[in-house]
């Protein structure tokens, strides 16, 4: 079994990097497979491919397909609709979206608080962490913000240890997409949101204030507030002036987060690659 991942990124760290090594199994990141040589030697050591952001050229999906069993994860754009076996999405409704391609099976991302340790219960800083082309507007916050590009998981590891409140949005209009395609693509990640800011709080045990997507409210909405930016102040007021309330929360994180572990996650990729090839899979 052979993850392939495209350039290492946070979310290929994740569902490539990270749970090919809990597995066990080889992976290959970033470069392209190069020259049918290089491919045909890798499809005569593997027999299942999972995809995650890879960087293939045209025509090696199919050669791929051809010899193994390809596995897609969905994840920030609409994957290919042919020579795929089954596709990974990380919610229900991502699997929804995607429906009419064939085998969907939703595997949730882990967080990584690996050592399961809760963070402390006196933090009260609230701290927004992302891809500074997704950062929004806090309206009368104090907060922190945290750019991920280019950090190593053991920096954004640190990073989560030092958030006390956990502010899970995004900007309405990504500044990254020419000003025509802005608006569909916010609402295109809304419909595939993994959800990974409100998993990570939950795994470090640290309440939250949530944006009203689908992915938070499937993932656990009794670990997070779910509320519009604009009440986002209100909603870190109340944590912070609020012990009990406060706890409460982290005390909902804190026993859900084994659900999120990457314990819990790789044995369902387990049970995924022992089900075998889905019928009729296209591969061909």
């Amino acid at each position: 079994m052979l993850f392939i991942g495209g350039k290492k990124m946070a979310s290929v760290q994740i569902r490539c990097v990270d749970i090919a090594k809990k597995l066990g199994c080889d992976y290959i990141l970033g470069q392209r497979i190069l020259g049918q040589c290089d491919l045909e030697e890798i499809c005569d050591r593997y027999a299942v491919f999972v995809c995650v952001k890879p960087s293939l050229a045209p025509g090696q999906l199919k050669t791929l397909a051809r010899k193994g069993r390809v596995i897609w994860d969905i994840i920030d754009s609409p994957p290919p609709e042919d020579h795929v076996d089954t596709y990974l999405a990380s919610t229900q409704l991502a699997k929804e979206v995607f429906k009419n391609y064939g085998r969907i099976v939703v595997v949730p991302h882990h967080h990584c608080n690996f050592n399961g340790a809760p963070n402390p219960p006196d933090l009260r800083q609230p701290g927004w962490i992302g891809g500074k082309h997704w950062r929004p507007r806090f309206y009368g916050l104090d907060c922190d913000y945290y750019d991920v590009d280019g950090l190593s998981q053991a920096e954004v590891v640190k990073i989560l240890h030092k958030i006390g409140i956990g502010l899970n949005y995004r900007k309405n209009r990504p500044s990254h997409y020419p000003a025509k395609y802005r608006k569909l693509m916010h609402d295109f990640h809304i419909a595939i949101n993994s959800g990974i800011k409100l998993i990570n709080c939950i795994g470090f045990g640290t309440p939250s204030i949530s944006a009203d997507e689908p992915a938070y409210h499937e993932i656990g909405e009794k670990c997070t507030i779910i509320s519009g930016v604009k009440k986002c102040a209100y909603w870190v007021h109340a944590l912070q002036n609020d012990r009990q309330f406060y706890a409460q929360l982290r005390k909902e994180c804190t026993r859900r987060s084994g659900v999120f572990s990457i314990d819990a996650i790789s044995l369902r990729y387990q049970r995924l690659f022992e089900t075998g090839p889905a019928p009729n899979c296209g591969a061909g």
